[in-house]
This record gives C-alpha cells, sequence and structure tokens, in this order.
C-alpha cells in the first residue's frame, strides 16, 4: 500500500477511535454487593477487562506500525541528505571547471591582441591559395577560439539542470519533514488512546478491588491513570489551537546569558551543557537514550540528566510550560513548533536564533529558527 495512504488509515483509524473512548470514574458510593449480584458483575466485569485488553492489543499493533513507516521514513531521510550532499559536491566541481575554462578562454583573448600573434594569424590567412581556402583557414581560427566558449556553454546548462535536482531534493525532504511531524501525531493520539483504556481497566480492577484487601492501591492507581490520560487530551488540545509565530533574528550574544539569579544560571548551564554533550546522536522514533532520540525524548532526557522532570511528549512539554515570548526565553528554555495542525516537534533554546534539537534529518545537532525550514513553524517559547 502507498505510504501516504497508510499514513492516512492510521491517522484516520486512531483519530475516529479516540473520539469514541470515555473512562467512567470510579465513585466508591457503589452498592453493596448481595450473593445473587456477585457471580453477575463479577462475569460483567471480566468481560469488559477482555474488551478492553483486546483494544489495547490493537492500539500496540497500531502505535507499531506507525513506528515501523516512521523508522522508513528516517531511511529515505538520510538517502535524500546523501544526494543533497552528492547533487551540492557535484556543483561545486562543475562551477569549478567552467571558472578555470573562463580563464583560459580570456588568456586566449589577450594572447591575441600581444605584437606579433596577430600577424601570426593574418600571415596564416595570406597564405591561401584560394576563396575556399581562405575560408577554411578562417573557420579554424573561428573554432580555435570559440571551442572552449562552446563547452562552458554546454557546463553552465549542466550546472542548471543539477541546480534543478537540487531544489527537488529541498522539496522532498521539506515533504519528508511534514509526513514525521504527521507520524509523530498520529503516534501520540494512539498514545491517548492506549493511556484512556488503561485508565478503563484500572477502574475495572478497583471495582472488583471491593472484595479484596487492594481497594486503596487501586484507587490511587486508577486516579493516577485517569490523571494522565486527562492532561494528555488537554495537552493535545491545547497544542492543537496554538498556531506559528512570527520570530525576529537574534545575534550571537543576545539572550545568552542575562539570568535573573545564580540559581538560574546554574540550572541553565547545566542543561544546555547536557543538551551539548548528546550532539551527534542519531534520530529514533519514540527514542529515549543517546543510543536514538526523538524529539521530545531527548529533552525529557537532558531535563532528568539536569535534575528536573518534564512530561514525554512535545504536546504535554508544551502544556506544562510557562508561556514565554521570544524576549523572555532564555538558554534551557524549550522552542516548540507546529508543522501539522498542532505542537509536534520540540528542542532546547541556545539564544543568537539557534536551538538544538533531535530532527529526522540530523539527529542531535544545532539549527537556526530564525532562518530556512524551522523559521515557518516557531510556535512559541516555555519554561518547564
Amino acid at each position: 500500500m502507498d505510504f501516504k495512504k497508510r499514513l492516512m488509515i492510521i491517522t484516520v483509524v486512531s483519530i475516529s477511535g479516540l473520539a469514541g473512548l470515555t473512562v467512567t470514574p470510579y465513585h466508591s458510593s457503589a452498592a453493596p454487593l448481595t450473593e445473587g449480584s456477585h457471580s453477575e458483575r463479577m462475569s460483567s466485569l471480566t468481560e469488559k477487562e477482555s474488551d478492553a485488553e483486546e483494544q489495547i492489543g490493537l492500539i500496540a499493533e497500531m502505535i507499531k506500525e506507525t513506528e515501523n513507516e516512521a523508522d522508513k521514513l528516517v531511511m529515505k531521510l538520510e538517502h535524500t541528505t546523501d544526494e543533497l550532499e552528492d547533487i551540492r559536491t557535484e556543483i561545486e566541481t562543475v562551477s569549478a571547471t567552467v571558472t578555470k575554462r573562463e580563464s583560459k578562454l580570456q588568456a586566449q583573448a589577450r594572447a591575441v591582441q600581444v605584437a606579433g600573434q596577430s600577424s601570426n594569424i593574418l600571415r596564416f590567412l595570406m597564405e591561401s591559395e584560394s576563396l575556399s581556402d581562405v575560408l577554411g583557414r578562417i573557420d579554424v581560427v573561428s573554432t580555435l577560439v570559440s571551442a572552449n566558449q562552446n563547452l562552458i556553454t554546454i557546463q553552465l546548462e549542466d550546472m542548471e539542470t543539477i541546480q534543478l535536482r537540487e531544489r527537488d531534493l529541498l522539496e522532498k525532504q521539506e515533504e519528508q519533514f511534514l509526513l514525521a511531524a504527521q507520524l509523530e501525531n498520529s503516534k501520540m493520539t494512539l498514545e491517548e488512546q492506549m493511556a484512556v483504556k488503561e485508565s478503563l481497566i484500572a477502574s475495572i480492577a478497583l471495582e472488583r478491588s471491593e472484595l479484596t484487601e487492594e481497594r486503596e492501591s487501586l484507587l490511587a492507581q486508577q486516579q493516577e491513570r485517569q490523571r494522565i490520560s486527562e492532561e494528555m487530551q488537554s495537552a493535545r488540545t491545547e497544542a492543537e489551537s496554538t498556531s506559528s509565530i512570527t520570530v525576529s533574528s537574534e545575534s550571537e550574544e543576545e539572550n545568552s546569558v542575562s539570568l535573573s539569579s545564580s540559581e538560574s544560571q546554574t540550572q541553565t548551564s547545566g542543561v544546555v551543557s547536557v543538551a551539548h554533550g548528546l550532539t551527534g546522536s542519531p534520530y529514533s522514533f519514540s527514542g529515549t537514550s543517546p543510543v536514538g532520540f526523538d524529539c521530545s525524548g531527548y529533552t525529557q532526557f537532558v531535563f532528568q540528566r539536569s535534575g528536573r522532570s518534564i512530561p514525554r511528549t512535545a504536546a504535554a512539554q508544551f502544556g506544562a510550560s510557562i508561556r514565554l515570548t521570544q524576549s523572555e526565553a532564555r538558554p534551557g528554555d524549550l522552542i516548540f513548533f507546529n508543522q501539522s495542525g498542532s505542537i509536534d516537534h520540540v528542542g532546547i533554546y541556545l539564544g543568537g536564533g539557534r536551538f538544538i534539537g533531535s530532527q529526522t534529518s540530523t539527529g542531535v545537532a544545532v539549527a537556526s529558527f530564525t532562518s530556512g525550514y524551522w523559521s515557518n513553524y516557531v510556535a512559541g517559547f516555555g519554561r518547564p
């Protein structure tokens, strides 16, 4: 099946599935059990639990399929990046050759003007024995002078063709970036469904625990899963209402170290230091370790290493952050991007118009958000 069609199916199924999911919170004032209702209630709970576990299995399969598609897309992005590097090398080679031939042509033109050279050419023409011989010799001289010029013209045409290929590859790369963002959104939706179903199972277990001594612990577990589910859905709602903003250019020094306290400076330098220490780590869909990071897995790992805890997904990190303007942002804060209609990428702000993050095309690397691709998708800044 075509990749884009598969992505569309995953997205539609996941969104439509989420729309129909609800969790009924546990109520401690449930009616007491009787001997006659005990068996019936237990049977009903078992059936509900079985259905929920079956749906969790299906959701897990869809998440796995989404991750597989993302892995394939990362390979395509790497291939596109390699092609772009080859094209740019070819452009440099052709440009150097054209420059050399232009210099040679100019040298030949100057040589014709040097004393003795023009007389040699004239003598060559005067030694002609007939009109046809004169015409032939003129053609020889003309051919010698114009040969390099014709070759340069051909090379310039070749360069134009190569540059067109480069533009096509850049368009292809941008399309792949957007597909990666859509996959990230699809996976986040599926994980929300998983959280809802796990919350339902916890609720069922809690109801069953009325007959056991585990009620208190199961109640806390169900409430925690309910809270996580509500936070994820709230974060998605907020992320989907956030659009791209216009960013201004910054100098290398701007917003670099002007923090309000030594404690803030220590925290900031710690985050930035850990972030730079992971430079070069590869991109991996759903990755959360130096073996391979996705964007939010990288930021979460950096903050954990710096002694701070933040949520797992880009949308959840956005929802848990204090909103900042660009002028308020300081190195070590978060910068968020919206490529596909909601928050789908996050990095660590460095100042000077730069951020560091795990991008599908580069892995962990520094990039600009005031020029180039990312400048079109900045959604805002936040401080966890």
